[in-house]
């Protein structure tokens, strides 16, 4: 299919979560399981507010550790997600392709596969039975996309909208708003430099100060 023309000074963004759940094995499970296993975990990639993402991801591949089986796992309808046990922490690699009428590029992401209790939630997560959650949120841009995408998520808004495309003209609040924050960071940057180097500057006069000779 013709993607058509890319509709000029838009920005189309769609929510999705990466993440992976983890349990310890039961006695039963582990029966079945290597030796040296101690958890079982899903790692998933998946929609905001129960959105069907298959109408525009084409596949989600997950790259494991090497000591897997068939590393590489290719996932190509929903739920996109991998389940397995294992003993070891390890960060996945996950690439996400889409539909090929939208002429979009893959994306990558890693998410740290977590199967221990840990931060601010651990004592939660010990009450939980040791069941574990580790959720990044993740926004994917299209820039100027093609005629098919934009119709395509226009048309399947999500929640109370959120992700249709917005126009970015320059006298578009929204677009005013972004380059107000883009502004704020750079001062907030800025200040941080400045704060550095005044400390350098402080500490390489005491340095000098110390070495000049006693008369």
């Amino acid at each position: 299919m013709a993607p058509g023309t890319r509709v000029s000074k838009c920005q189309i963004s769609r929510p999705i979560l990466i993440g992976n759940d983890a349990k310890p094995l039961t006695p039963e499970e582990r029966a079945h399981a290597p030796t040296d296993h101690t958890h079982t975990w899903r790692i998933f990639v998946e929609g905001v507010d129960g959105e069907d993402i298959s109408k525009w991801v084409k596949k989600v591949v997950f790259k494991l550790h090497d000591t897997y089986n068939n590393s590489t796992r290719s996932i190509e309808s929903l739920p996109f997600e991998v389940i397995e046990t294992g003993w070891g922490e390890f960060d996945i690699m996950i690439r996400i392709f889409f539909m090929p009428e939208t002429h979009e590029k893959s994306l990558t992401f890693y998410h740290r596969l977590k199967l221990h209790p840990s931060g601010p939630r651990m004592e939660e997560e010990k009450a939980a039975g040791g069941l574990v959650e580790s959720v990044q949120y993740e926004e994917i841009v299209f820039n100027e996309p093609f005629e098919y995408t934009y119709k395509l998520f226009s048309e399947n808004p999500i929640g109370d909208g959120h992700g249709l495309a917005v126009e970015s003209e320059p006298d578009h609040p929204f677009s005013q708003q972004l380059e107000q924050d883009e502004a704020d960071k750079m001062e907030l940057a800025l200040q941080r430099v400045k704060k550095t180097i005044d400390t350098y500057k402080h500490q390489l006069n005491e340095l000098q100060n110390q070495r000049l000779p006693v008369s």
